[in-house]
């Protein structure tokens, strides 16, 4: 019962990854109707990026305070990875909206590009990030054995859902993001601008909607 516990912890851990991906993937395909198949680079984008910031806390900040790194590669890596994809979609995705062939096409392109990037700046192999000291160790739950790293992913992964459906189900942005999700035709008569990154109110949708009430 102990190890099935301790595999059903790690299991969720890993699960909760995957769920955050999905989740991105889902809202990128039904906002913006573009499948983009470089969505993992991104994730690769944010971790080179956790491990530069290890690199930077290494070489210039005094040992006692490694453990902050942590907290700031957390928050640089969600604004770096934010900062490469709203240059994607600007020079890439916004001439592709609702070419879900095209998108995938050139998203594909893309990851080819970055993975080749990240191979020519940190090489092939694979890069080491050292967990805080907060992070090491074991709870014992009875005679189950939990790493404390996979019950924070589980925790981290948990938090960001619930963001992500307090932004969806309590604030008007996120009604209008789900409008567009759900029924792209119909947000675009309630004048919701469905085809870029963010819903917002069309001038030309207005115009359209201002016309039609004069004929």
């Amino acid at each position: 019962m102990d190890t099935i516990m301790t595999m059903m912890v790690n299991g969720i851990s890993l699960s909760s990854i995957l769920l955050l991906s999905a989740l991105g993937l889902s809202v990128t395909f039904g906002l913006m109707r573009v499948i983009n198949m470089a969505h993992g680079e991104f994730l690769m984008i944010g971790a080179y990026t956790i491990f530069m910031v290890q690199n930077l806390f290494l070489a210039h900040v005094p040992k006692e305070l490694f453990d902050l790194y942590f907290p700031v590669a957390l928050i640089a890596s969600f604004v770096v990875s934010a900062f490469i994809g709203i240059v994607l979609e600007a020079a890439v995705i916004s001439r592709l909206y609702g070419r879900e062939i095209d998108s995938l096409l050139a998203t594909w392109g893309v990851s080819l590009v970055l993975q080749q990037a990240a191979r020519s700046i940190f090489g092939a192999p694979n890069v080491n990030i050292t967990a805080p000291s907060f992070l090491n160790g074991v709870v014992h739950l009875g005679g189950a054995v939990l790493s404390i790293k996979r019950i924070f992913i589980i925790l981290l992964a948990a938090a960001c859902l619930l963001i992500v459906w307090f932004i969806m189900y309590r604030l008007p942005f996120g009604s209008q993001m789900r409008a567009c999700i759900q029924n792209r035709d119909m947000a675009g008569c309630r004048v919701y601008r469905c085809a870029g990154w963010i819903a917002s109110p069309s001038p030309w949708a207005v115009a359209s909607r201002d016309l039609r009430a004069a004929l």
